[in-house]
C-alpha cells in the first residue's frame, strides 16, 4: 500500500523524523510510534473540529488508552519524512477506535500500521455512555467513522 504526500488531507499528520527518535543503531526506536499515533489522533479530531482540550478534557471527559497495537513493516531512520495516517473507526457509546498507517514519504511505502482504542471516563476514573452524556459530541464522532 503506498500514499502520496498529504498534506491535502485533515486526517494525515506529515512528520520529520529527529534524531532522538532513534536508537544506538539508528532505527526509530519501536515505542516511538506510539507517541506518533497520539498525535494523529489528536490531529485528526482537531482538524475535524473537535478539539480534544476543548471538547473532551474541558467537560470532563477522558478519553483512556485500553488497547494499543503497531505492526512493523519497514524501518525508519532520522531525517526520514513520514505520514501519519489516522481514521476513526469505531465509535460505541463506550469507546472509541482510531486505527493509524505511517508511510514513508515521498516513496509512499506503509512503514507500519496499529490500533488504540480508548474508554471515555470521567475525572475520577469512572466510565460512562458518551452518547447519553454528550449527545452533540457522540453525534460528531459518529459522524467522523469511516471504514478502514
Amino acid at each position: 500500500m503506498k500514499v502520496k504526500n498529504c498534506s491535502y488531507n485533515n486526517n494525515c499528520l506529515n512528520v520529520e523524523v529527529r534524531w532522538g527518535e532513534s536508537d544506538a543503531a539508528g532505527i526509530v526506536y519501536y515505542v516511538r510510534y506510539f507517541d506518533w499515533f497520539t498525535e494523529g489522533r489528536m490531529f485528526f479530531l482537531k482538524n475535524n473540529g473537535l478539539d480534544y482540550m476543548e471538547n473532551f478534557h474541558d467537560k470532563g471527559i477522558v478519553a483512556v488508552s485500553v488497547s494499543a497495537n503497531c505492526e512493523y513493516k519497514r524501518a525508519l531512520r532520522p531525517g526520514d519524512m513520514i505520514n501519519v495516517k489516522t481514521e476513526l473507526t469505531e465509535a460505541t457509546p463506550a469507546r472509541m477506535t482510531f486505527t493509524y498507517r505511517v508511510f514513508k514519504s515521498p516513496e509512499g511505502e506503509l512503514a507500519a500500521k496499529g490500533k488504540t482504542v480508548h474508554a471515555y471516563v470521567d475525572d475520577s476514573g469512572k466510565p460512562f455512555n458518551l452518547q447519553k452524556r454528550f449527545p452533540e459530541l457522540w453525534n460528531k464522532l459518529n459522524g467522523l467513522v469511516s471504514k478502514y
